[in-house]
C-alpha cells in the first residue's frame, strides 16, 4: 500500500475508499483521543479513553476487512460490513456505530 498516491486499499478483490482515507490521514489522529462509548444493555457496555497509537484496514476472512483505531493499551475495531460512521455528533469527533450498538468515537484533528 503506497498512502501517498491515495488509491482506495483494495482487500479481498474490494475497494473501501471510506475506511482508505481514515488509514492514509492517521498521522492527523495519532497522539489523538479515542473513546469507547459502550454497547448499551450488554456485559461489554463499559466506556474509556485512551490516545490513538494508529488507525488500520485489515482482512477480515476471504470476503470482508475489519477497520481498526489502536490506542494505547486497546482499542475499537469492526468489520466494515457492520460499521458506520455516524458524523460528528458533538463539536470535534467523529462517532461510529458498530454491531449491536457499539458506538465509539475519534477526536477531530485540528486544521
Amino acid at each position: 500500500m503506497n498512502i501517498n498516491d491515495r488509491t482506495p486499499i483494495k482487500i479481498n478483490g474490494r475497494l473501501y475508499p471510506l475506511w482508505s482515507k481514515f488509514v492514509f490521514d492517521k498521522a492527523r489522529f495519532i497522539g489523538r483521543k479515542l473513546q469507547d462509548l459502550g454497547t448499551p444493555g450488554s456485559l461489554f457496555d463499559e466506556s474509556g479513553e485512551t490516545t490513538i497509537t494508529d488507525i488500520r484496514l485489515t482482512a477480515n476472512g476471504d470476503e470482508s476487512a475489519m477497520f481498526h483505531v489502536d490506542g494505547d493499551g486497546w482499542g475499537c475495531a469492526c468489520d466494515v460490513l457492520y460499521l458506520g460512521v455516524v458524523g460528528e455528533t458533538e463539536p470535534g469527533w467523529i462517532t461510529f456505530s458498530g454491531y449491536g450498538g457499539h458506538k465509539w468515537r475519534i477526536e477531530v484533528p485540528v486544521k
